[in-house]
């Protein structure tokens, strides 16, 4: 043999993994399932169109009637975040606030019931009605801990678009109350 020549090495075995039967079989069967996940998710977009809902229409209805239902619990202060809380909410509906006063607990069952739109008020922080309505964040706190009170808005639960709506404005307001 010649010192130069080139002496050819076996091929390198093949690196390219190989599936078993039952692997491939699976594989197929997940691209299968997920081919049938996404054609479902397809059909099942159209019934997504009108999230968040109102069970009891409570947005759809201040907006029609222009007005919506306000319940002032008796003794709160007439801050200038209420104000502009209800401003902020007359100007995203074009919607005027009706307004009555009233004992915080008569005035909470009517918002529970649907007979009210939306109660403002000093609350405890650790009202027991916080699981029974949905409040906003407060507009203003004194106190702390245990003993906080806090002024901002109730709203009855479950009426998600009316709740956001609320809920952002209330945000809008306590932010620009904090930037003062």
């Amino acid at each position: 043999m010649d010192g130069n020549a080139v002496v050819p090495h076996p091929p390198a075995p093949e690196t390219t993994p190989t599936l078993a039967r039952s692997e491939w079989a699976t594989t197929t069967s997940v691209a299968f399932g997920m081919r049938w996940i996404a054609l479902g998710a397809l059909f099942l977009l159209p019934a997504c169109h009108g999230l968040p809902q109102d069970p009891e229409d409570t947005l759809e209805n201040v907006r029609t009637a222009r007005q919506f239902r306000v319940g002032l619990v008796a003794g709160t202060p007439d801050t200038l975040e209420l104000r502009r809380l209800l401003g902020e909410i007359e100007r995203q509906t074009g919607a005027r606030p009706r307004i009555a006063g009233g004992a915080s607990e008569a005035l909470l069952t009517d918002l529970s019931e649907g007979k009210t739109d939306l109660v403002l008020g000093a609350f405890a922080k650790d009202s027991p009605w916080k699981t029974k309505v949905a409040f906003t964040p407060p507009l203003r706190s004194t106190g702390s801990g245990k003993h906080a009170i806090e002024v901002k808005a109730a709203m009855q639960n479950g009426e998600n678009s009316w709740i956001m709506l609320v809920e952002r404005a209330s945000r809008k307001v306590s932010q620009s109350a904090r930037e003062r």
